[in-house]
């Protein structure tokens, strides 16, 4: 559909059909793990049936139902989530932001916590290279991942998973630099969510102590220089948010990308498609995204992926009872 965020997995490819079994896809270029992209969920046509059969709907709740088992999903807060999950009234809630070590402590390991293929970054445009390296360097990934992710090891400098640390040579010089440069008022946007304010407003601490000037804008608005938000894998391969950036949003080197798209052995070809995008500074990651879910031990086979997906046929549930 065009609306479809994932619409570019698909951009510029050939599909027939030429029989009732049989699919032929022609993609534009060479992409050797393109079989994994037909695994999202954008690739199923709408018509096909799935393991489950749709019971009810509405903007607050989806019942589906199969021939074991029915999963009632609702739409409440994360706290009212979390409050329901106490009272025994819903089987898995997610965890708040910030939330995962103090939940874990204190309900212990109905606790599910696991990185996932996503990444929280910055987008840059309409800015001096200087600046975007200034931002780039600057950015408060450390405290970010011990305040988002609970997790240090998880903060980002790479659009791809690498042994990297951050230099504080070049976090001194960047805060050097930025006397040199002109005073710039950055618009950066943000979704209106309280999850995306509050890890938006943890960077734009982090930069304004330095001397920069960002101002953070809700979206959607007009004449912004950047963008704060979570870039996910579409499918589950480390090329996946490389392709993303290059394919659908137009940042970063698209032959690089091409190059490693056709590649069996891609590691060396991302890293240059990385390094590319690290020296343009367009796109600043700050960490990778852990998930975190309360989860009853009246559930059986319950299993996230890192894409953050759960295969519900494989879930069974126990006798209910009123406690998690």
């Amino acid at each position: 559909m065009r609306a479809s965020p994932s619409r570019w997995l698909f951009a510029g490819s050939r599909i027939t059909t030429p029989a009732a079994n049989r699919l032929v896809i022609r993609t534009p270029f060479p992409w050797r793990r393109f079989p994994y992209a037909l695994t999202a969920v954008a690739a199923a046509p709408r018509f096909v049936a799935g393991p489950f059969r749709l019971v009810s709907g509405s903007p607050q709740r989806v019942l589906v139902r199969n021939d074991a088992l029915t999963v009632d999903f609702r739409r409440l807060t994360v706290r009212g989530a979390a409050r329901a999950f106490e009272r025994g009234e819903v089987d898995e809630a997610p965890v708040a932001v910030g939330d995962i070590a103090g939940t874990r402590s204190r309900l212990g390991n109905v606790v599910r916590s696991r990185p996932l293929l996503a990444l929280d970054a910055v987008t840059l445009r309409r800015l001096m290279p200087a600046l975007r390296r200034v931002y780039w360097d600057t950015a408060g990934r450390n405290d970010y991942a011990e305040l988002v992710p609970e997790s240090k090891g998880e903060a980002a400098l790479s659009v791809i998973r690498r042994e990297d640390k951050a230099s504080p040579r070049a976090f001194r010089k960047a805060v050097g630099a930025i006397r040199a440069l002109p005073r710039v008022r950055v618009r950066i946007g943000v979704q209106a969510d309280p999850d995306s304010r509050y890890q938006a407003r943890l960077l734009y601490a982090q930069w304004r102590d330095v001397g920069l000037g960002p101002q953070l804008v809700t979206q959607p608005a007009g004449g912004l220089d950047g963008s704060f938000g979570r870039w996910f894998a579409a499918y589950p391969q480390d090329e996946a948010i490389p392709a993303a950036l290059a394919l659908g949003a137009r940042i970063g080197s698209r032959p690089l990308l091409l190059r490693a798209l056709a590649s069996s052995r891609q590691l060396g070809a991302l890293n240059r498609f990385d390094d590319d995008l690290r020296s343009s500074a367009r796109l600043t990651p700050i960490a990778w995204v852990v998930d975190a879910r309360l989860v009853s031990p009246r559930l059986r086979g319950w299993r996230e992926d890192a894409l953050g997906d759960v295969d519900y046929t494989a879930v069974r549930s126990l006798a209910s009872s009123r406690r998690p």
